[in-house]
């Protein structure tokens, strides 16, 4: 059987909550999702927002604590009662300090490993460790295992360039006169390829609305200078 006080407590954990707009302010939530984006620990699949394996066995390994909303509710509260004058602030701080390093101490012990998933055989050209793969804001991306070592590189960008046969947006791969556009469908073109098409399609738009414009112009009935415009349009060698 639950402790009798407990729904009390929850009561006032959820009221401190709601008296301080849930789980941090509006401006540390866009903080804390662009750090979850630019630490791998989530990613955008089209339109959505997924967990990473990273950010998946992160959550694994920190102490169950860290996983509640109760401690931000417990902080809030005690926040709230010190700006009464009905706490004591130093109290707060010395509790907050012990905890802090009672949690560190906790990681430190424990015998949890995480271990990378996404690790490549390509080794950091700055300190020789193996590279990560992971997908970025812009695409894919290289990045050293080391985190004091901090070194990028970008592998592959979603461009705006869309599939010929499936019309979805392809990836850019390579560098140089060596890129590569490449669609999840298996569709792969180099990038002199694809300026070839492209320009021979842009080429094939231009005469259709040229046409479609010189037939608007004869179906009309008014005279003027649109039909002066059409006479000299029909007057021009496409080929």
């Amino acid at each position: 059987m639950e402790h009798p006080g407990k729904d009390i407590e929850d009561d006032s954990l959820r009221e401190a909550l709601d008296n301080t707009s849930g789980l941090g302010t509006p401006a540390t939530r866009a903080d804390i999702i662009e750090k979850l984006f630019g630490t791998f620990y989530m990613e955008r699949r089209g339109k959505d927002i997924h967990p990473t394996s990273k950010g998946i066995q992160l959550i694994g390994l920190v102490p169950q604590d860290l996983k509640s909303p109760e401690l931000t509710a417990k902080w809030e509260k005690q926040l709230q009662l010190i700006s009464k004058g009905k706490a004591n602030s130093m109290n707060f701080v010395k509790d907050m300090r012990e905890y802090a390093s009672k949690l560190v101490g906790n990681v430190v012990g424990s015998s949890e490993v995480y271990r990378h998933d996404n690790a490549t055989r390509v080794k950091c050209p700055d300190c020789g460790k193996y590279l990560l793969e992971v997908n970025g804001k812009k695409g894919k991306m290289l990045v050293c295992s080391d985190r004091d070592c901090g070194y990028r590189k970008g592998v592959a960008q979603v461009s705006n360039a869309r599939c010929p046969t499936c019309h979805k947006k392809m990836e850019i791969r390579g560098e140089g006169e060596g890129k590569l556009f490449v669609c999840g469908c298996g569709y792969r073109e180099k990038l002199s390829a694809f300026n070839k098409r492209r320009d021979s399609e842009k080429s094939t738009l231009d005469k259709k609305d040229v046409s479609r414009f010189l037939n608007q112009q004869n179906n009309s009935a008014g005279e003027g200078i649109n039909n002066a415009m059409a006479e000299a349009l029909a007057k021009l060698n496409l080929k």
